[in-house]
């Protein structure tokens, strides 16, 4: 557990103000400063309105994945904070429904700089909105989209 005057709490607590205020939900503990999220793999958050709001059942490594955000660690074992697009499993189907994480660094405080993350989340919010789950799910099973890059 966290407390308010620990820097995780504070950095926490700054992405779940910011991800809230757009409509995100949270993953795992009803507070962000209830765990570190970085050690806990279900801690994170989600955008809800995914797939236009439908709701999916889930079927491991078929259910198309929404739109997400959680700590975690990058390739040098840093603290990072990352996105992950709605789609297909990484490496699934076409680029168009690939879920490649972007990774944020953090900043020398130990805070998230949300303005990048914002301009992401300005392209990749309205697209997660609009994406057909049932679309997904054929280009996993089906190959990848029509006129897609892959």
């Amino acid at each position: 557990m966290t407390t308010s005057t620990d820097p995780r709490f504070t950095r926490q607590r700054s992405v779940h103000e910011f991800l809230t205020a757009r409509g995100w939900h949270l993953d795992g503990d009803s507070d962000p400063g209830e765990a570190w999220f970085a050690n806990d793999p279900n801690a994170g958050w989600h955008y809800p309105a995914s797939f236009g709001g439908e709701r999916i059942n889930e079927v491991s490594d078929t259910t198309p994945v929404p739109l997400q955000g959680y700590f975690t660690f990058g390739e040098e074992g840093e603290e990072v904070f990352t996105i992950v697009a709605a789609g297909n499993l990484r490496g699934s189907g076409c680029a168009e429904h690939d879920t490649r994480e972007r990774f944020f660094p953090l900043t020398a405080d130990g805070g998230v700089d949300l303005a990048p993350v914002a301009a992401l989340l300005d392209t990749l919010e309205p697209r997660a909105r609009e994406l057909d789950a049932r679309a997904v799910v054929e280009c996993l099973y089906f190959g990848p989209c029509p006129g897609s890059a892959r």
